[in-house]
């Protein structure tokens, strides 16, 4: 894990399960550790589990700090990329892991009108893919753990559960709906969007968490519950465990640099099947142009944050630009360069053409130190 020290981290999903195992392991080995979750209770506690356990005999503890965050709706994963990306912090590193499941005691969609765990599973996490950049460094590598890192029953994902026209009638519906549907979306990403496409850009690799030891999916059910309970104290391995397991596998190089690899649970590569081939086929153009138009009416999110950055005046333009250039002339930091200068045409809607970076402003107006 020496590939890790000193480098950042960012979890998103990263309070319990197997989100907590891979920070826990990646803090042990000398990264700058962020994670992001719902309650700032979990976060902090998920902080002091984590400094409090024991160092391991050949490597320092980085440093861990916590960011309060959701991709629960189009919006509030719309705020979390605004706030990673104004930070002056870029990340080598990012486990995506936030999941849920059904709570039949509550609605099962969410105020986008989409199902709950489709909307995390699927449509947070193509946000967070289609953003990346903006908060990533260039040829980062990046996790996506989810139950898709196996053979699925692709006849079972639903185009009117993800569109959010049905409720979902059962777990093993939402999970098949939504963990096919992730896997159709991160191919997308490899067809449709031209940054992936042109395999200079992440890392990407999809995991399966494997039969975690934990509390997650509780809920489903007497049977459901006690079934699970029995399976992972038999089989069942532990958050460090697969923690260990999944940061393997964020720092190794038998992966496709560059582009897309399938992991399951056991650390072997899979590719896909003719069938599950022929599936997505023939269901990405409908996923794609479904989360085109999500993503798109996402702009009423930050409508008030485009708003005001077109106040900014000619003089703060000036000084963009001289900053700007200096990343580009400076080894060191002109990777944030790169991420910074994507977000002028998706971040801030300004009528000043002076500045064509404008956004790069966004950081070193506050820090210019970066």
């Amino acid at each position: 894990m020496a590939h890790v020290k000193g480098k950042n981290a960012l979890l998103i999903g990263g309070t319990r399960g197997v989100g907590m195992g891979t920070a826990l392991a990646l803090y042990r080995a000398g990264a700058h550790v962020t994670i992001v979750g719902r309650s700032d209770n979990s976060g902090a506690k998920a902080i002091a589990i984590q400094q409090l356990s024991p160092s391991t005999p050949t490597s320092t503890p980085g440093t861990i700090n916590f960011v309060q965050g959701d991709i629960g709706t189009i919006c509030t994963t719309m705020k979390l990329i605004e706030q990673l990306s104004a930070s002056p912090k870029s990340y080598d590193f990012a486990v995506v892991s936030a999941a849920t499941f059904p709570d039949w005691t509550k609605p099962l969609q969410n105020d986008d009108g989409l199902d709950k765990s489709f909307a995390i599973a699927v449509v947070g996490r193509f946000l967070v893919y289609r953003n990346a950049h903006l908060f990533m460094n260039k040829h980062a590598h990046i996790i996506n753990v989810l139950a898709a890192g196996e053979k699925l029953p692709v006849d079972l994902f639903d185009r009117e559960i993800a569109s959010g026209e049905r409720n979902v009638t059962g777990l093993f519906e939402a999970m098949m709906t939504f963990a096919i549907g992730n896997e159709i979306m991160l191919d997308g990403l490899y067809t449709h969007d031209h940054h992936y496409a042109s395999k200079d850009f992440f890392t990407m690799v999809s995991t399966h968490p494997g039969l975690l030891q934990t509390d997650l999916h509780r809920g489903q059910g007497f049977l459901f519950d006690m079934l699970e309970t029995a399976i992972v104290s038999i089989a069942g391995t532990t958050e460090e465990e697969v923690g260990v397991l999944q940061s393997s596998i964020l720092v190794s190089k038998q992966v496709h640099l560059n582009g897309l690899s399938f992991v399951d649970s056991f650390g072997y590569g899979r590719v896909h099947d003719i069938k599950t081939k022929s599936f997505i086929e023939e269901n990405s153009s409908w996923l794609w142009k479904m989360l085109s138009k999500l993503e798109k009416s996402s702009a009423k999110c930050n409508a008030e944050v485009r708003d005001t950055s077109t106040s900014i005046n000619k003089d703060h333009a000036a000084r963009c630009d001289i900053y700007c250039q200096s990343c580009y002339d400076n080894d060191s930091v002109g990777s944030k360069a790169f991420r910074h200068s994507q977000q002028s045409s998706a971040v801030i809607n300004s009528k000043d053409q002076d500045c064509a970076a404008l956004a790069v402003c966004v950081v070193p107006l506050r820090d210019e130190s970066v």
